[in-house]
């Protein structure tokens, strides 16, 4: 790649102990994060009162029990990483595996495209490797500890690496070519023709998604006429929304309850997914066995599309389509600095000049961009959570306070997990509030409406 070097003269050291420094802090803090959610677990020994009458005892502890499980996996993978990336990058990790690149095809070429291609295939097999002692510890200890084992036979782990190998390839191999070939060809600013790319991409996709995602998870109709027609008309009547834009999709395997808004002026829809209604909508008989009762009745799905209302009402979709793009933008151009800069490079084991396309991509995303990525990704979470709470209150002015909470609870009993979260933990992870924080949410809204 042609060597911009724009930057002022840093020292190399300096560079590397700060990659050091973001590497032990971003490690830690999601260590730090893990312990405080496992010591949660470990005092919610009982179910929640808001969800006695929903969650059996013992679909409780198993729930705790395997979030247990998660979390100390967590902390042992983030643990195992953190020394492992330490090593990576202080003795010079990437420049070993990009010189063995340049030996394979030293008798074929020189050319950077084609040594990239083999670098990657080397990265991939190290990194199946890499994840071996994580994939021991949680076989072989945290399993037996936790009661979860799978009773899988080892050489099938051996089998599931030599696939995920050869499928990392198929994706993997026309990516890196197409990096580098775009890179070599736009020159200094590639950068901002991805983002260019990616938000015609984004907008086409708003489009596209009825005609192209959608069919992959069913068929997709308008809401036909009946009982949950009339509740769900009695809502949209009340926002002006047309019912001709309300659809629901028969699903084909996915045993998901969801509703979602997405779009706007005459390509906005809401959709609903006929696991959100009573029996999928269908006679038992037509059911699986533990398909049988799931799903909510039509007041309580009339109260989740004025959730999905309120999405719509309060520009949701609008909002969060402006803040990716601009994040992205921000992404891409701090990526475009640090990408140019020499001494990153320098950093983790290069000669001077030598900086692969390849390699500074995977520099400048893993370990140079992680705080700003870090601290987006908390803002980005915290805005979906504001947004999720603020349909939540259109869907209290509207009057489907009770029925929303009832509609929250069950769709929680027909997909069980453990419902207990550190606040802490759930900001830094959690699109949504939890269902705790929602219910007390609603709550507290009625107590607000009752003294106002």
């Amino acid at each position: 790649m042609v060597f911009y070097d724009s930057w002022p003269k840093i020292d190399p050291k300096i560079v590397l102990w700060l990659l050091l420094a973001v590497l032990v802090v971003d490690h830690i803090w999601e260590m730090v994060l893990a312990k405080r959610q496992q010591l949660v677990c470990l005092g919610a020994n009982t179910v929640p009162e808001e969800l006695r009458a929903v969650i059996p005892p013992e679909i409780y502890h198993r729930a705790r029990v395997y979030e247990l499980h998660k979390m100390e996996l967590f902390m042992w993978k983030h643990g195992i990483d953190l020394v492992i990336s330490l090593a990576e990058v202080f003795f010079g990790f990437y420049p070993f595996v990009w010189g063995l690149a340049c030996s394979t095809l030293r008798s074929a070429t020189k050319e950077e495209l084609w040594i990239s291609l083999i670098f990657v295939l080397y990265l991939t097999i190290y990194i199946t490797l890499r994840c071996l002692p994580v994939l021991l510890y949680d076989k072989c200890i945290l399993e037996l500890r936790y009661g979860t084992q799978t009773r899988m036979p080892w050489y099938m782990y051996l089998c599931m690496g030599l696939i995920s190998i050869i499928l990392a390839q198929i994706v993997l191999a026309p990516l890196t070519l197409g990096i580098v070939f775009i890179v070599q060809t736009l020159g200094y600013f590639f950068f901002l023709y991805f983002w260019v790319i990616w938000a015609v991409f984004t907008l086409l996709m708003v489009f596209l998604l009825p005609y192209i995602c959608a069919p992959c998870i069913g068929r997709q109709v308008r809401l036909p006429e009946g009982p949950l027609y009339q509740d769900v008309k009695r809502v949209c009547d009340l926002t002006d929304f047309p019912m001709s834009r309300v659809f629901i999709i028969r699903t084909k395997s996915t045993q998901y309850s969801n509703a979602y808004f997405y779009g706007s002026c005459c390509l906005k829809r809401i959709v609903i997914f006929d696991t959100l209604l009573y029996n999928k909508g269908l006679p038992p008989h037509e059911l699986q066995p533990f398909e049988v009762g799931r799903g909510l009745f039509n007041v309580q799905v009339a109260a989740v599309v004025a959730h999905e209302l309120g999405h719509w009402k309060k520009g949701h979709f609008y909002k969060a389509t402006l803040i990716m793009k601009v994040h992205f933008l921000l992404t891409m151009i701090l990526f475009g600095l640090l990408f140019h800069c020499p001494q990153l490079y320098e950093a983790v084991g290069f000669q001077h000049g030598i900086c692969p396309i390849i390699v500074g991509f995977i520099i400048v995303l893993r370990f140079a961009l992680t705080p700003y990525l870090t601290l987006a990704n908390f803002v980005m979470l915290w805005n979906l959570r504001r947004f999720e709470y603020a349909a939540d209150r259109f869907a209290h002015y509207l009057g489907y306070s009770m029925p929303l909470r009832s509609a929250l609870v069950k769709i929680y009993a027909d997909h069980m997990s453990f419902p207990v979260y550190d606040t802490c933990y759930a900001r830094w992870h959690h699109t949504h509030p939890t269902i705790l924080q929602r219910l007390a949410y609603q709550q507290r809204l009625d107590i607000e409406a009752i003294y106002n």
